[in-house]
């Protein structure tokens, strides 16, 4: 989680104030999205809504900095992935964590999401770096024969939010853990060799 304690030199009330937000914060989205008031923040955290603002400036500030922290987890989570003797097994793990991440955070889900308004220079440098990491991850499933040749990176990512409208269908319960089985269906469907061709043009990066 990125910038919880600023400087040593601000005061210990001030860096705890400003933790508890960032904590605040990173619920707030998980449960309600982006559109979470900065009093129902401030609330949760255990300050005064002008401490909020003085701490940050404006709440659109403290939306991205509690977003950027779940970004650079994802980072880390993709590094760690790569290091997996099993190219396949890397892979796989990394799909299975950001579609996880995504149920756990509705504000995650709806930035990754957003293409109507450019993101901030940080939060494209991290996209970017996490677009990188998947295809990585992706090249080396498909060097060892792993991944089907008509699967992309780009399929992958859009596979990993196939896990946010998994609960019920037709009177069907999937119960707490069935985004998993949904998941792992569509990760096994990306192994080699294939056997129904992919329909339609592969998924582009869209460029702001």
């Amino acid at each position: 989680m990125p910038d919880l304690d600023p400087s040593p030199g601000v005061r210990a009330d001030a860096r705890h104030n400003r933790r508890q937000l960032i904590i605040a914060t990173r619920e707030a989205i998980a449960s309600r999205g982006l559109e979470v008031s900065a009093l129902d923040i401030a609330n949760a955290a255990g300050v005064g809504v002008g401490t909020l603002y003085r701490r940050f400036g404006t709440k659109e500030a403290l939306l991205d900095n509690a977003v950027l922290g779940l970004y650079d987890e994802l980072g880390e989570t993709a590094q760690a992935c790569m290091q997996r003797t099993d190219p396949w097994d890397g892979l796989a793990e990394f799909v299975m964590e950001l579609a996880g991440a995504h149920r756990d955070s509705r504000g995650l889900a709806e930035v990754t999401a957003a293409c109507e308004r450019p993101p901030t220079p940080e939060l494209a440098q991290r996209t970017a770096a996490l677009q990188d990491a998947v295809i990585q991850l992706t090249e080396r499933a498909s060097a060892a024969g792993y991944l089907r040749a008509d699967v992309t990176w780009q399929d992958i990512l859009l596979c990993s939010r196939a896990a946010l409208d998994t609960d019920h269908c037709l009177g069907v319960d999937a119960g707490p853990e069935g985004w998993r089985r949904v998941i792992t269906i569509l990760l096994d469907g990306m192994r080699a060799p294939g056997r129904i061709p992919l329909q339609g043009d592969p998924p582009q990066v869209r460029r702001a």
